[in-house]
């Protein structure tokens, strides 16, 4: 049994050379040798129901029940040896370079079910890529932490920039920056440009002053149409939200002055019966003067007059207060429609203001980019090759400052011999004086 299962393993690792060639088709991070890995096996148990008594199984329940439990003699830290493999206890050397995470456990699965004879699981976790070495003309050569999508420029960086001139390098790397800074002040006044325009379109009483001619002079037509609409939709939006703040006060006063003159009308209804109240009274005590009625009927009568002045002082404060309710929301009202013209007002103010600050940010940005290529053009160029190991054997690929890296690449970086050489020039300076040519 134990000899079908070693030739039974046996097959499996063979299988797993020929599937690592085409791995390399696959999508996610391709290991390569040094790479370190976290494996962690588990393997399927079959334990005894508790459901089921001596009596027999209880009704649905079933007879055993599957769990994982980890397996610490085989789970732990592993490296990618230079041969590609993985040296694995009682598995053996197992192949992993040139495969991705997802195919490498689905093999180990394979392998470990194939050995034991039983189904479990794998997890497979990248702990640390294979690092890049940095030779040549730099100021600290050596070996340095890949990280994803590394690129050259990255790796000469890490390296402390250009041996014996880092002024060269260092020139390189703020001449990218400036020109960063360039595409994001004309980015910004592309936006500042656009909301100005839309301003003037959505909003009545508010001069363009040719935002959108020098949008489209900027950014071509096509895109400064783009940028507008997107900010016509913000002012739409905007507008209907003020609109609707406005309306809310508006009714608010409408249903104040309805509230006052209802009130008044009530009022003018309570005076009618009180005057009548003290006509009754007055009869009262008239017939009271002449011994007609009894003094406990011209008191009752006396109590509901009263009563009724108390309830007319209540009226009339009621209406002293929806006056003042009203008088408030007519201010409201004048006070909202006030704050949205200086509101308007002011924002067309602060849009000019970012339009010109943005100008000077691009023309800065454009004069010091410029100067600071011109500058770097001058200089001796740099040439990097990356030493890449393959199934070939290792290969010297030419490359350019942004081309990317991958783990155990040898990037060398050399002086192009003078100037004579410069038509040899790498793609990043090609980029940088192709930059500068471009009109603006």
């Amino acid at each position: 049994m134990l000899r079908s299962r070693t030739a039974a393993l046996l097959v499996v690792l063979s299988g797993l050379v020929a599937r690592g060639l085409e791995a390399r088709a696959e999508g996610g991070p391709v290991l390569r040798a040094g790479d370190r890995l976290k494996i962690t096996f588990y393997e399927t148990m079959e334990l005894p129901n508790p459901a089921q008594g001596d009596k027999g199984p209880a009704a649905g329940a079933a007879a055993v029940i599957q769990t994982f439990y980890q397996r610490i003699d085989l789970s732990g830290d592993y490296a990618i040896e230079q041969g590609g493999t993985l040296s694995l206890p009682f598995f053996g050397f197992v192949p992993a370079a040139g495969k991705p995470l997802e195919t490498l456990r689905t093999d180990l699965m394979g392998v470990f079910e194939t050995a034991f004879g039983r189904h479990g699981g794998v997890t497979v976790g990248l702990l640390q890529r294979a690092p890049v070495f940095v030779v040549g003309s730099v100021r600290n050569p050596g070996a340095y932490p890949y990280t994803g999508g590394m690129i050259v420029l990255q790796a000469i960086a890490l390296a402390g920039g250009r041996d014996k001139d880092p002024a060269t390098l260092a020139g390189v790397v703020e001449s990218l920056r400036e020109r960063e800074r360039e595409e994001t002040a004309r980015a910004r006044l592309k936006r500042a440009l656009a909301r100005r325009a839309a301003l003037a379109a959505g909003r009545a009483g508010q001069a363009p002053g040719g935002a959108l001619e020098r949008l489209r002079a900027l950014a071509g037509a096509e895109e400064a149409s783009a940028l507008v609409a997107a900010e016509a939709k913000v002012v739409r939006l905007e507008t209907n939200l003020q609109a609707g703040e406005e309306g809310g006060r508006r009714a608010a006063a409408e249903a104040s002055v309805s509230e006052v003159d209802l009130l008044r009308k009530r009022l003018e209804t309570y005076g009618v019966q009180i005057a009548a109240r003290g006509d009754r009274l007055r009869t009262m005590e008239a017939l009271f003067s002449r011994q007609v009625v009894e003094s406990e009927r011209v008191a009752d009568v006396r109590r509901d007059f009263v009563d009724m002045e108390g309830r007319r002082r209540e009226y009339e404060v009621s209406v002293l207060q929806a006056e003042l309710r009203q008088r408030l929301t007519r201010e409201a009202v004048e006070q909202g429609s006030a704050q949205h013209r200086l509101a308007a007002e002011r924002e067309v103010a602060l849009v000019d203001a970012e339009i010109v600050a943005a100008e000077r940010a691009l023309a800065t940005a454009s004069v010091v980019g410029a100067t600071m290529s011109a500058g770097w053009s001058r200089d001796p160029a740099l040439a990097y090759r990356i030493v890449r190991s393959t199934q070939a054997g290792p290969q010297s690929l030419p490359a350019a400052e942004t081309d990317t890296l991958e783990p155990g690449d040898v990037l060398k970086v050399v002086l192009e011999p003078g100037p004579g050489e410069r038509g040899r020039e790498g793609a990043g300076d090609a980029a940088l004086r192709g930059a500068d040519a471009t009109p603006r």
